[in-house]
């Protein structure tokens, strides 16, 4: 069973670490997609992280990176993944 939501619902007031506490749960016995611009919160449930971009509006956006999330966001292998997880652009 994939089990996927929108991450940003959860900046609902109290309820961002309540669903983080159940995708912890659940992703012992479903795959669960989270799609986020909080990076922050990736690193917090994530096992596994891709990284997606647009070369300039209108493009398509294209898979740049993926990893375990440890790497993603300690030691990226591309110059563009590090940029936007330390804030540079995004």
């Amino acid at each position: 069973m994939l089990n996927a939501y929108y991450g940003n619902f959860c900046a609902i007031e109290g309820l961002s670490f309540a669903i983080e506490d159940l995708t912890v749960d659940l992703k012992k016995s479903h795959a669960v997609v989270i799609v986020t611009h909080n990076t922050q919160q990736a690193a917090r449930v994530s096992d596994r992280t891709p990284f997606f971009s647009i070369s300039q509006a209108g493009d398509p956006g294209r898979l740049i990176e993926c990893d375990d999330t440890a790497r993603i966001f300690s030691t990226p292998t591309l110059k563009s993944t590090e940029d936007y997880i330390s804030g540079r652009f995004g």
